[in-house]
């Protein structure tokens, strides 16, 4: 399934956005969606590319409701076809395993710094 990273910036409504953000989270999963919210975006599965626009409208329009009166919105897709489905619980654990090998490796590591 791809995995889809939206972030969304309501312009104009001051520099606290949090009540914008929690409002796009209840939405998507009022829609079945299982979004991960990171300090910077909003991260999601997808079962195919092509609900990514469908989103993106909604979520704006959601916005628009709110009286939002402009969006920027900066949307990344990984469609990674070559291997079996991974949640992204799944791959950001995968990272942190490797994490602590690399901690090691840098702990061995000897330089000028």
């Amino acid at each position: 399934m791809p995995l889809v990273s939206i972030k969304v910036v309501p312009l104009g409504v001051g520099t606290s956005i949090s009540r914008y953000v929690a409002r796009v989270v209840a939405l998507l999963e009022s829609k079945g969606y299982r979004p991960q919210v990171t300090a910077d975006t909003t991260v999601l599965t997808v079962s195919d590319v092509s609900e990514v626009g469908a989103i993106v409208k909604m979520v704006h329009d959601e916005l628009y409701s709110m009286g939002v009166q402009r969006v920027l919105t900066i949307v990344m897709i990984d469609d990674r076809r070559d291997v079996e489905e991974r949640s992204p619980e799944e791959i950001v654990q995968s990272v942190v395993s490797k994490l602590e090998e690399e901690r090691r490796r840098i702990s061995q590591v000897r330089g000028v710094m």
